[in-house]
């Protein structure tokens, strides 16, 4: 299962309408995603999951991804959080 590390670069953090953002690119893909920050782990299609991990700017936060289109799942979702 491929897997990334990023850091949010978004200053102010990610706020609902950038969760809400987050959660249809990664309806997009048919593969799982999965968020994991500390020792919480989310699916990164749902929008209370992303919500709860109340991420701010300098966050790390691990992606995970299984099925055909993980790979780039990964490199479009880190791609998001990674923007400022």
């Amino acid at each position: 299962m491929p897997s990334k590390e990023v850091t949010v670069q978004k200053k102010g953090g990610i706020q609902n309408k950038d969760a809400a953002y987050l959660v249809q690119r990664a309806m997009r893909y048919e593969s799982e995603i999965t968020f994991e920050q500390k020792f919480k782990k989310i699916n990164a299609k749902s929008i209370m999951g992303v919500i709860s991990l109340a991420l701010k700017e300098g966050d790390k936060v691990l992606i995970s991804a299984s099925g055909n289109d993980a790979e780039e799942a990964i490199k479009d979702i880190s791609s998001i959080l990674e923007s400022e």
